[in-house]
């Protein structure tokens, strides 16, 4: 079984819809569905929007359902220098935690330069997180050929999480600049602290809604994004071959 995540319910309509024999449950006071999809059986539930709230959504839906693999998604917004817009795909590589560490009189100071990691175990982790790259790797040609066949572009790379989102051009230019980001979201590095921590692979997809700009909502695109995600994840899910060896 596949685990499927979205924030909010708006980002999980098209899947939804395409969802065979559901039911559904309360795990955790969390509203857990399950169906088939394409022939696969899926769990799928919503986190609600920010980090904390999708940890622990995270940890139940993976404590309770033990699933192959967790695929996150949703909409995003992309950096400048991205090669993005909106309407068009984002792959993770990786998750960073953005706003975690310390603000000094030179400027932002993440946990690998204070020395400090966030969590330690087999190995340090700082504010980056893995994805799984064998599912990466198996996502990513079949999502350059949705994107030819859609009109859109893919671009794979460092997703960066934050509890507040960016809304001046000069704080998004710093973050990129800092981070080498692609792509910024609410929940992402926290699923991936989660999944590490409970040994699932971890694949994450977004549509881009907007671009991190001086902000302006006039000029963002929801339904694109989310719709954009969604499309993406259906046709993953129609060549799935089950596992990824």
């Amino acid at each position: 079984m596949i685990a499927l995540l979205a924030a909010v319910p708006e980002e999980t309509n098209l899947i939804r819809q395409a969802l065979q024999d559901v039911e559904q449950r309360l795990v955790n006071g969390i509203t857990l569905m399950t169906g088939k999809l394409y022939g696969n059986n899926i769990y799928l539930t919503h986190s609600g929007i920010g980090k904390a709230a999708a940890a622990a959504t995270a940890i139940t839906l993976l404590s309770n359902c033990q699933p192959k693999a967790l695929w996150l998604f949703g909409c995003g917004g992309a950096y400048l220098n991205s090669g993005l817009t909106i309407g068009d795909l984002a792959l993770a590589n990786s998750e960073v935690f953005g706003d975690e560490g310390v603000a000094t009189d030179k400027g932002f100071c993440d946990f690998a330069g204070m020395g400090i990691p966030m969590r330690q175990t087999s190995g340090q982790f700082f504010n980056t997180w893995p994805v799984n790259q064998q599912l990466h790797n198996w996502a990513q040609p079949l999502l350059e050929k949705h994107a030819e066949n859609t009109g859109t572009t893919l671009r794979s790379g460092t997703f960066v999480t934050l509890s507040t989102c960016t809304g001046t051009t000069a704080k998004a230019t710093e973050i990129e600049n800092r981070t080498d980001g692609i792509c910024e979201n609410m929940e992402g590095a926290a699923v991936a602290l989660a999944c590490q921590q409970l040994k699932v692979p971890l694949l994450e997809v977004r549509g881009i809604s907007n671009m991190v700009e001086d902000r302006g909502a006039s000029r963002w695109d929801l339904p694109a994004g989310m719709t954009a995600a969604q499309k993406a994840a259906l046709a993953l899910f129609q060549a799935w071959p089950g596992q990824i060896s």
